[in-house]
């Protein structure tokens, strides 16, 4: 059997995560597509990395998301706690219906901090 598994079950990715490092100590993680079960793993291993390090804010822009779960919401909130346990923090941009009304009907704005744009995010996290 040449092929996995799991690229069998899991339809092709219509994710994308691209992450800048804007200035010292901040970082841009931008995700795109769908943001599902099987991106949150990946997702949560580098939120993991980024709080262990110990030298970052992070500001996640899903302006370009079309689907957000749960598992990744969760997984966001999670974030947030270890990055403030390392006295960082981290905020979420989403300019567009979409994603802004998910995390407004989840409750999670003040928790995730959500913002409009990145100057407004990078305002909060000064804050």
């Amino acid at each position: 059997m040449d092929t996995d598994f799991l690229d069998e079950m899991v339809p092709e990715a219509s994710f994308k995560r691209r992450e800048e490092a804007v200035g010292a100590g901040r970082v841009v993680m931008q995700l795109a597509g769908e943001l599902d079960m099987y991106v949150s793993p990946s997702l949560a291993a580098r939120f993991h990395e980024l709080a262990e390090d110990g030298r970052n804010d992070v500001v996640v822009d899903v302006s370009e998301a079309r689907f957000i779960d749960t598992t990744v919401l969760e997984t966001f909130v999670t974030a947030q706690k270890e990055l403030q346990d390392h006295e960082h923090s981290l905020a979420v941009v989403a300019d567009r219906p979409y994603a802004r009304r998910t995390l407004e009907v989840t409750g999670l704005e003040e928790t995730l901090r959500l913002c409009g744009s990145r100057d407004e995010a990078f305002a909060r996290l000064d804050n």
